[in-house]
């Protein structure tokens, strides 16, 4: 049955110029509740991470490995940079097999799609961030918080 295209409920704007979306990884699978508690796959993937283009990277004075602010409406996370040419130069991935801190549903919209009533976890738009740690603070990725 074909089906009619309906742009995303929320759009990029001046204010969240970036789109999110999220998914798996290879190393985890759904919530990661099994696979990170086989050791190899928790080394493989210890943590949450944000993925990004380089030449948006540059944009935000974003290296590899730095920690970035990805908000939402919605809420914030925090997480280390992975810098990539596979993904698109608007666009940042976030892995959604982490709760707490990495966790990619406090960032996602919830509108429901008006045939299948299915949220549309998938795509919304964000604000990127460079976090710039305190070293006499002591802060480490660990410690910075998830708001939601």
């Amino acid at each position: 049955m074909p089906v009619e295209f309906r742009p995303v409920v929320e759009d990029v704007d001046a204010d969240y110029p970036v789109y999110l979306t999220t998914g798996r990884m290879l190393a985890h699978y759904q919530s990661g509740a099994q696979t990170r508690r086989i050791k190899a796959l928790a080394e493989a993937a210890p943590q949450a991470y944000v993925e990004l283009h380089p030449d948006l990277a540059e944009q935000y004075g974003i290296g590899e490995g730095d920690l970035v602010r990805v908000t939402s409406r919605r809420g914030t996370v925090t997480a280390p940079a992975r810098l990539t040419e596979t993904i698109r130069t608007d666009t940042v991935f976030l892995p959604f097999h982490w709760g707490g801190r990495g966790r990619a549903n406090s960032l996602t919209n919830p509108a429901l799609d008006p045939t299948s009533r299915m949220p549309e976890f998938k795509v919304c738009a964000v604000r990127l961030e460079r976090v710039v740690a305190d070293p006499a603070a002591g802060t480490r990725h660990e410690e910075l918080e998830v708001t939601a």
